[in-house]
């Protein structure tokens, strides 16, 4: 064979690799390993959310303004092992609910009850996240809401909460959609981060002063972003700092976030492995932020918001429409990644997508630590809409997958809204703040009907494959529907539960202004013998200790703990979180999956009060099959197997 035309074939047969390694599988033929069966209404946990109704000065984009909304969070808010789910309403005295888990596979309604039935009697509710505040080991509550206080509730200890929003001094009335508990100075006290989305003041047209913003009875119309890209004109970021006795002061400035972005999502959790937790704000209409602690080189710490090289806040080209951010080390590299949500139309706008962030090495960049975008090489860019999201082992293979939801504003799918939303942005030159600038809506469809997203990770290539970024990109496929997740509601927020203690994780999906759905995974009818090991991690606020001269402690609830478990030649990360994910909080259980035959090799545990355990051998392999518990400083306690007939009956 002449050497050129020898030189074509390989050159051939290595774009053909090439193509083929960088096109994302086609999930329609792949088999998932995993199925899901909505169980929602059998299991009486059904949950049909309410809108928000603004205004009619802004009728024309009432479908719009009233889009959000929909939250749940995942807990066990009555200790008794069991994982109960919190639903937000939006509409005016319309009550949230708690769903508490009977342990039979069904749950009872009992937010009234409890005493965080929490009606719209002014504004709107939003989001909810629970962390314990007062290190009783019991989870309280905290509200997020639109033009109404957010409220505060302390546990009792007995399936029931009081308001304790004045004396917690956390009671701020503006426009939240996004908090999490974290404790970002490590003193074994809860803090609590709070994104807000519309500023709470606006100038009055009829003096010029500065007035609070009611989109129920508006000062001006002019309240929406200034632009689709760069807007720097929303809500102020608040954290919180616990001080102790169920108390906390606001410190946001003091320690660095001032940005005013249009936040829909925050998350916290350590990036660069330092110990301490950063933070990341999804923003729409504008860059994202991520803030590194500097707790590891100053004290107090602060926050140093994150610019690149080219002067670009945030961590790259972000797309400037944020919608979620959620943690997990996809690329088993020992360093949390990010999934962040945006927006991607196949017809209409295919030049953003959601956001895979890889976290790689860089001694030039801040942290040491920069992100390289993966998601279209990896295949999980099109989530549509995007909205909630989340990473699990759907299927106990011991890799992450990725569950998303999406769907914006059902409508006339023959009678589109992107055309005249388009057309708007030229007009005004891409500035948006006036909603009376805005075309009406009207029963015009906006990316709805459609459908989640589960992208499962397919096994690491075994060649060693690279790109521009130095690292190679995992590979999911999509198989929702395959799957059996194939609902049209627009999905907002979603919990990843193991509500019957199965060792196969669920999902909990809140859908605005639809009914709530509840997937049971049945991963042991289609994949059998797969295995798994879960934690239960428990702080001691009261072991202080002494670090390089501050004395640090864990909350009661270990937020921010990080496991390491090795098994099958890979390390599993994970981290304890306060919530994360837009309008979402999932369980604060840890779960690993081991694939079939799995067997866990060593446990690590750092605790926020930088105190390391370790445990393998014998005590670790009897925790196979359970949800272990560990209370820091002690030993690892096997935990109760599923008790049988506690899951939802064929």
């Amino acid at each position: 064979m002449h050497a050129p035309l020898k030189r074509t074939l390989v050159m051939l047969a290595l774009l053909a690799t090439g193509w083929a390694w960088l096109t994302p599988p086609d999930g329609a033929r792949l088999d998932p390993g995993v199925r899901f069966e909505e169980i929602g209404a059998r299991a009486g946990c059904r949950h049909l959310h309410t809108l928000v109704e603004l205004s009619p000065r802004f009728a024309n984009i009432m479908p719009w303004l009233s889009s959000v909304g929909a939250a749940v969070a995942g807990v066990d808010f009555d200790g008794d092992g069991l994982t109960d789910l919190y639903c937000t309403s939006s509409g005016r005295d319309v009550p949230n609910r708690l769903f508490r888990n009977r342990g039979d596979g069904s749950f009872d309604e009992v937010a009234a009850r409890a005493g965080v039935a929490c009606g719209n009697r002014q504004g709107a509710c939003m989001h909810a996240v629970f962390g314990d505040v007062d290190n009783d080991g019991d989870l309280d509550l905290y509200v997020v809401k639109w033009a109404e206080e957010n409220q505060f509730f302390i546990n009792r200890g007995d399936g029931t909460f009081r308001d304790a929003t004045a004396e917690a001094g956390v009671g701020y009335w503006g426009y939240g959609n996004a908090a999490t508990f974290v404790d970002y100075d490590r003193d074994g006290l809860l803090d609590l981060l709070v994104g807000n989305y519309f500023a709470d003041s606006l100038p009055d047209p009829r003096t010029g002063r500065m007035a609070r913003s009611n989109l129920w009875d508006p000062l001006t119309t002019r309240v929406m972003h200034s632009t689709f890209t760069h807007a720097d004109n929303g809500g102020r970021t608040l954290l919180y700092r616990g001080i102790g006795g169920g108390r906390f002061e606001e410190v946001a400035r003091e320690v660095g976030l001032r940005f005013r972005g249009w936040t829909l999502a925050v998350g916290a959790a350590d990036l660069n492995n330092d110990g301490w937790p950063d933070l990341y704000l999804a923003n729409d209409f504008g860059p994202d932020e991520l803030y590194f602690n500097t707790g590891a080189t100053e004290w107090p710490p602060r926050f140093r918001r994150v610019v690149d090289t080219t002067a670009h806040p945030g961590i790259g080209d972000d797309w400037w429409k944020g919608m979620n951010v959620d943690f997990g080390d996809v690329d088993g590299n020992g360093y949390l990644d990010l999934y962040v949500t945006n927006i991607l139309a196949r017809r209409y706008k295919t030049d953003e997508g959601n956001m895979l962030w890889l976290n790689v090495a860089d001694p030039v960049s801040p942290g040491g630590r920069r992100f390289w975008n993966a998601a279209e090489a990896s295949g999980v860019h099109d989530g549509g809409w995007g909205w909630g999201a989340k990473f699990l082992d759907a299927n106990n293979d011991g890799l992450l997958d990725i569950f998303a939801l999406n769907g914006f504003v059902n409508g006339d799918v023959n009678h589109t809204y992107w055309f005249a939303l388009q057309e708007m942005v030229t007009q005004t030159r891409n500035n948006a703040a006036d909603a009376a600038d805005w075309p009406p809506m009207a029963d015009r469809d906006l990316s709805g009907y459609e459908r989640s997203r589960l992208f499962v990770q397919l096994p690491p290539d075994p060649a060693p494959r690279r790109n521009g970024s130095g690292t190679r990109p995992p590979r999911f496929a999509e198989v929702a529907a395959r799957a059996g997740i194939d609902d049209l509601d627009n999905g907002r927020g979603v919990a990843v539960i193991d509500f019957d203690d199965d060792g196969a994780l669920d999902l909990y999906v809140a859908n605005q202004g639809a009914t709530s759905l509840l997937y049971h995974n049945r991963l042991e009818r289609v994949s059998p013998g797969r295995r798994w090991l879960g934690l239960r991690l428990e702080g001691r606020p009261d072991l202080r200790r002494e670090v390089g001269g501050r004395m640090l402690a864990s909350t009661a609830g270990a937020v921010g703990a990080r496991v390491e478990l090795d098994a099958g030649g890979r390390t599993q990360v994970r981290e304890v979180s306060g919530g994360s994910g837009y309008a979402s909080q999932s369980e604060p259980r840890l779960h690993f999956g081991l694939g079939r035959g799995g067997r866990p090799e060593r446990l690590r545990v750092r605790w926020p009060s930088g105190r390391v355990q370790s445990f393998e051998g014998p005590a670790l392999e009897a925790c196979l099959g359970t949800y272990a518990r560990l209370v820091e400083g002690a030993s690892l306690e096997r935990g109760e197997p599923q008790v049988a007939g506690r899951g939802v009956a064929p």
